[in-house]
């Protein structure tokens, strides 16, 4: 079995594939398109969702970044991670692995 790398690339989200149940709850919602590399990818299958906390001087939780471990028709698994403090485009690829059928 492949290994998992770390790559932490940008990628480009297709807008249009994004669905707005989440964003509506003020959170993102897992791209099922986009570009990376320069190779379109399509999301056909969400594994995991989580989100990556920072702690402040208060009771209240800061939700730093969101990550989603996702399959696509490239056959590969991928993190793809949506970080809050990052301007422009928040979106990356953390982590790729190839999977072998």
């Amino acid at each position: 079995m492949a290994r998992e790398q770390f790559v932490c690339e940008p990628i480009i989200v297709d807008s249009s594939s994004v669905p707005l149940v989440a964003l509506a709850k003020g959170a993102p919602a897992c791209p099922r398109r986009f570009r990376w590399r320069g190779q379109d990818h399509e999301v056909v299958a969400v594994l995991e969702t989580s989100k990556q906390l920072r702690a402040h001087d208060s009771p209240e939780t800061y939700v730093r970044s969101h990550s989603f471990r996702v399959v696509t028709n490239t056959n590969l698994e991928m993190v793809l991670r949506c970080d809050r403090q990052v301007r422009g485009n928040p979106w990356r690829v953390f982590t790729v692995k190839k999977l072998y059928c």
